[in-house]
């Protein structure tokens, strides 16, 4: 087993309602590999459209071990 680190940004459309947010972030971040934990650093309106936010996240994962 081998935990990481990630920070990384996710896009958060606004059709994605808040009481869906933190499903919306854990199936991003099981892309990646099995959730330990996460936080949400920070939240900003995005430059590119007013219909996204941009959401920065930091979490720790395990890799898939791989034989």
């Amino acid at each position: 087993m081998k935990l990481r680190k990630v920070d990384f940004y996710l896009d958060w459309p606004r059709s994605k309602k808040i009481i869906n947010l933190r499903r919306f972030i854990i199936a991003n971040l099981m892309k990646k590999g099995e959730v330990i934990r996460w936080s949400i650093v920070d939240i900003k309106d995005s430059v590119e459209s007013s219909n996204i936010k941009t959401i920065r996240i930091k979490a720790v994962l395990i890799d898939p071990v791989t034989l």
